[in-house]
Parts: C-alpha cells; sequence; structure tokens
C-alpha cells in the first residue's frame, strides 16, 4: 500500500524529470486532460509556485557569464568616461526659418502636431497669430518669426524629412504656443563655449540673444527666456486680459 510519503515522492521525481525540457512551458496549469496535467499542481496549485520553476530561476541568475559577455562589458567600463562639467545647461534646439534657436529645456510643456491658430476679433498684431485649443484650454499662439524678426524661408535647403511643429512653453505669465520649422531635441551644453553675438546678426535677434554656440557645425542662438516673455506679454498683452476678452 502507497503511503502519502511515497506519493509525494513520486510528485517531486515526475516534477524533476519535467523540469528537463521546461515542463512549465509544456504542460503547464491548463493541460487539456488529467494525464498532461503536471501532478505537482495538485500541491502547489500554480508553476511559480513550484521548486522546480524557482530553481531555474535561480539557475538563470547565478549562472556563469559567459566570455562574450565578459569581454564586451570590459569594453565599456573601460572606455573613457565623458567627463559632466558643472553648470550643464540643457536646452531645446529647434529651427524658425534659417536660424537656430535654443531655450532652456525646463520652460518647454509640449510639443504637438502644428493646428491653424484661431484669430482673435480686432487684434492686428503681427505677433499675435491668434489662439488656440490645447487639451480642451485656450492657449495664446504667437510667432518667434515676427518677433525676432526671422527673414522667410526662401530656398529649399531644409526642404527634407522634417515636420512643423506647435511649441507650448511655460512662463511666470503663463503659457505661450508658438510654431517651429524643426525640432531637433534636448542637448547639454556648457557657458564655456558660449560665444557673443556679432554684429553682423540683426538687431532684433540680437536684442533677444543671449549668446550663440556652435552645434553640428551650425550656429545656434540661446535666447534670453526672461526678456523673450517680457515683451511677448508687453506686445501682446497680458494673457489674463486676453482670455477674459476672447471668452
Amino acid at each position: 500500500m502507497k503511503t502519502k510519503s511515497d506519493k509525494n515522492r513520486k510528485q517531486i521525481q515526475n516534477s524533476d524529470q519535467a523540469s528537463e525540457a521546461n515542463c512549465w512551458k509544456t504542460i503547464g496549469v491548463w493541460g487539456q486532460s488529467e494525464r498532461m496535467r503536471c501532478p505537482a499542481l495538485a500541491k502547489v496549485i500554480h508553476c511559480r509556485n513550484c521548486e522546480v520553476f524557482t530553481q531555474a530561476g535561480r539557475n538563470l541568475l547565478e549562472r556563469d557569464l559567459s566570455a562574450t559577455y565578459q569581454n564586451e562589458w570590459t569594453l565599456v567600463l573601460s572606455e573613457e568616461k565623458e567627463e559632466v562639467l558643472p553648470d550643464t545647461i540643457a536646452a531645446v534646439i529647434f529651427r524658425i526659418g534659417d536660424e537656430w534657436l535654443a531655450l532652456p529645456a525646463k520652460l518647454f510643456e509640449e510639443v504637438i502636431d502644428p493646428e491653424r491658430p484661431h484669430q482673435v476679433p480686432h487684434r492686428h498684431n503681427p505677433v499675435l497669430m491668434g489662439v488656440i485649443n490645447v487639451h480642451g484650454e485656450i492657449q495664446l499662439c504667437v510667432s518667434l518669426q515676427k518677433l525676432l524678426g526671422i527673414e522667410e524661408l526662401k530656398n529649399h535647403q531644409f526642404q527634407r524629412n522634417v515636420y512643423q511643429r506647435m511649441i507650448m512653453v511655460n512662463s511666470e505669465s503663463g503659457y505661450w504656443v508658438f510654431p517651429a520649422d524643426e525640432i531637433y531635441g534636448i542637448v547639454r551644453i556648457h557657458p564655456q563655449i558660449f560665444q557673443n553675438a556679432p554684429v553682423t546678426v540683426s538687431k532684433d535677434k540680437a536684442a533677444f540673444t543671449k549668446a550663440l554656440f556652435q552645434w553640428n557645425d551650425k550656429e545656434v542662438a540661446f535666447l534670453d527666456d526672461e526678456l523673450l516673455f517680457y515683451y511677448l506679454n508687453k506686445s501682446v498683452c497680458k494673457p489674463e486680459r486676453l482670455k477674459s476678452t476672447v471668452e
């Protein structure tokens, strides 16, 4: 007569044999017949509670590292680390017309698909393009191209696989949305690479340019965000006033 301990030993033996073929992959919990079901399930209920499954996970994590894996990580760890200088600034580079510009990344709230702004009645301002709906909220849409005096793009040097976007930034006076012809992304720059704006830079752009820096063989103007938002607020009027006028 078989005792309960004999049955348990037989279940463990069957489980050990099934583990060689990854029993949780071949038999699993949902066997189509009692004959196909693992006998250990009567005790452990699910494969994840089985010692065979647990031991297989331990074996996977504790296995010896292959020579290829060790060589790959040896090369990674032996590479010279890029020194991160203090006071590094995270900035977003974008293009308007043929001018590459940058603003601190902390100001950027969202990048959305381009939409046609709704003009505000009785408001004739070249900087104010109108208002735009962003997730159910009305935001002011302005033209940095007009504010900075950037000329319209006449050549086709940028006519490649680029997509216009609308950028929403946050300031103390509220949100501003403006169109950009291209957005590169976030870069990290250090004030050591900043250069003063030369006299050849247009008067309007120079007024809002805090510094210039070189990036991918291009000259990028790092804008003075405080001055930029001040003049936007001054030229367009306070967002609260304009929103009340629209409503």
